[in-house]
């Protein structure tokens, strides 16, 4: 059972105290897990969307040359960026985007 699955629900606790206090553990691990230093190794951070919201290429092992989103500042997960048909998106065509977007906000349209 992943961390994230494993959130304590209010009907399991009849006291709210003991509610409380699952919780509190619950998201003292949820940090601990989420953050390891060692989910984000090999990987290049990129870009910051604003609020801690990342977005990292990764550079070694099999998702090599992929882009991945970062809302863990939101209490989900990093999870494969997808192009508009639903496949991994990689690094040229993240670039390819933002460089477009970026140029659009400099009034650089073409």
């Amino acid at each position: 059972m992943g961390i994230l699955a494993g959130q304590p629900l209010e009907e399991e606790f009849d006291d709210p105290a003991d509610l409380d206090a699952a919780l509190e553990a619950w998201e003292e691990r949820l940090g601990e897990v989420q953050y390891d230093p060692r989910r984000t190794a090999g990987a290049l951070c990129l870009s910051d969307e604003g609020c801690g919201l990342m977005v990292w290429l990764v550079v070694t092992g099999s998702e090599r040359g992929r882009m991945w989103r970062d809302p863990r500042c939101n209490g989900t997960d990093l999870h494969p960026m997808r192009d508009t048909d639903g496949l991994p998106l990689d690094f040229a065509s993240w670039y390819l985007g933002w460089l477009t977007t970026a140029e659009a906000a400099c009034g650089l349209d073409r």
